[in-house]
């Protein structure tokens, strides 16, 4: 019982860990420049007209954070990619994840 304690202490420190880098990568790309309405996080807020995003799964958030890193040149490696992706997801979406989280 102790080891399966410490194993989910430990999984819960890396988590907590990558959603951490993942919004310290999203705050230095600038990312919230375009997804920001106000104070408060929007997804949808892309300042370019026509431009929306209708994400309806962790999959969905990954393609947008990948789309984004290419488009505006941000140099994420795919780890850094999938740590802005955990952090978008942990704070705003709040999809649950299936074990491949991301199929690549």
């Amino acid at each position: 019982m102790r080891y399966i304690t410490l194993i989910t202490l430990f999984i819960t420190s890396i988590i907590a860990n990558n959603i951490q880098e993942g919004k310290e990568l999203y705050l230095n790309a600038k990312c919230q420049k375009c997804h920001l309405e106000g104070d408060k996080f929007d997804p949808n807020s892309i300042k370019k007209e026509g431009f929306v995003s209708k994400v309806k799964d962790y999959k969905g958030i990954h393609k947008w954070v990948v789309d984004c890193d290419i488009f505006f040149n941000v140099g994420w490696f795919p780890k850094e990619q999938d740590k802005v992706t955990e952090y978008l997801n942990a704070m705003h979406y709040k999809f649950k994840l299936s074990k491949d989280k991301v199929s690549k």
